[in-house]
Parts: C-alpha cells; structure tokens; sequence
C-alpha cells in the first residue's frame, strides 16, 4: 500500500499542476490591440450608462468595465464614438471592446461576440404629460410621432409594433442621437419617445413633465459588451471577471449605486 502511494501521489500532484496550469494559460490566452490596454469604444450621451459630468467619463458601464480592466491586469483606454458606426469600426480592429447599453441579438450575434449580458431589462415609451395630456395610453398615440435611436432595437421593435398593430397610426421618426429625441419630446415636437428603461428612467427623474407611459411586453433587452468575434479568449476573460464580480458583490454595489 506504501509503495503504491509512493507512486500515485507524485502523479496525482503532477496531473493537478498540470490542469491548474492548462486553467491559467486558458484564462490568460486573451489579446488586445496593444498589449497591457483594454481599448473601449462608447458613446458618452448615454446616460446611466455613460455619459459626461463636469468633463469627466462616469455611469453604470463605464464602473463595470473599470472593474473588469483592473481585474485583467490592463490599462483601460476610452475611445469616444458614434453609434451608426461603432460595431463595424470594433470589426475593422479599431477597438477591443464595445459598450453603449448594446443589446444582444441574433442578427448582432452573426457580425460580432458579446460577453454574458450584465443586466436583462426592457423598452418603455416616455411621453411629456404636459404638452400631450391627452396620451394616457398606446391607443392614445394614434397620429402622432414616436421618436426612436436610428439602428437599434428601438428602432426595429418600434416598426414591428406599427406593423402588428400594437400601437395603430403612430409615425416612427429616427434620431441620430437619443438626446436629440429626448429634446424634441421636452419641446412637444412629438409624441414618445422608446428607449431601454434604466434610460428612461433616468430621463423622466431629470424632467418633471415626463412620464412613462408603458413598458413594452413580450420584448426582453440583453445588455451585453461587444467583443470581436476573433478574440475568443477576451470574451472569456470578461465573463469569468463578470462572473467574480456578482459572486464577490463588487456587481451589486456598482448596480446600486446607479441604480439604487
């Protein structure tokens, strides 16, 4: 029995050396354009999630992906764009990683990766209650315009609803840029707006005059970081950070603080 032992316990030590060490080189197998720098892409109008305050880069993403950097040992690096392009520009190797509240998709899911999704939400429509008192429901947005993100999931669900009849004789209107929208509500240009709630949300927290009118049903919003489709071992890394971070509550304190 002793001489058996004498030979299985130095295999044993050896086979766990080797599997730990097979576990790091596969966790640390990632690669970014520079090395030692997570280069990220966002647009910073997009708040809670990112945005400008008093010139400086905050919001929900922006201390997730802070978190995420540290814990890969790799200098973050923002990159300041524009949504119509970003996804092809992170294709075209301009950026590690993409972040912008970007919902997961099948269609997205065919172009570029995305990480496990950090936060499952929905869509809301936002009216102005004051200069549209009349609106008290989806019917009641029959004639006038409902202003969306141009190319997102906003934008698509919205056509679809008109389609399906959901919401009967509204006119969809893209917006470059969501601020934009949110102006033209504010102004009584149009009639709704559609956007992520945690946006939403906030929006109507900055503007007494708006409301949310309703959540849209049976069309659940995945949030995830967009990683390139090469970089497997990113896309990994970034769970696995992910992942530690709601098991050590790092996760639920960045939620909470934006969130409340």
């Amino acid at each position: 029995m002793r001489s058996y032992m004498k030979i299985f316990l130095p295999i044993a030590i050896l086979l766990l050396i080797i599997f730990s060490k097979a576990i790091q080189a596969d966790e640390a197998s990632f690669n970014t354009l520079q090395p030692g720098k997570l280069i990220v892409a966002t647009y910073f109008t997009n708040p809670p999630f990112e945005f400008l305050k008093h010139d400086k880069q905050v919001g929900f993403e922006v201390d997730l992906i802070k978190e995420i950097a540290k814990r890969l040992n790799l200098q973050l690096e923002f990159k300041n764009t524009q949504w119509e392009i970003i996804i092809n520009d992170l294709r075209a190797n301009h950026y590690d990683l993409i972040m912008g509240a970007i919902t997961i998709t099948t269609e997205r899911e065919k172009l570029i990766s995305f990480s496990n999704p950090y936060m499952t939400t929905t869509l809301s429509l936002i009216i102005n209650a004051q200069k549209k008192p009349q609106v008290k429901s989806l019917n009641d947005l029959k004639n006038l315009i409902v202003g969306v993100q141009a190319a997102t999931t906003d934008f698509d669900i919205a056509k679809q609803m008109k389609e399906k009849g959901a919401i009967q004789g509204i006119k969809i209107y893209p917006f470059i840029d969501f601020n934009s929208a949110i102006s033209d509500l504010v102004a009584g240009k149009i009639g709704a707006v559609m956007k992520v709630f945690p946006v939403a949300y906030y929006y109507v927290q900055q503007h007494p005059e708006l409301k949310i009118l309703a959540a849209i049903p049976n069309a659940p919003q995945p949030l995830g970081f967009g990683i390139n489709k090469k970089n497997t071992g990113l896309v990994f890394a970034v769970n696995t950070a992910q992942a530690a971070m709601k098991t050590d509550g790092t996760y639920n304190k960045i939620y909470q603080k934006w969130f409340g």
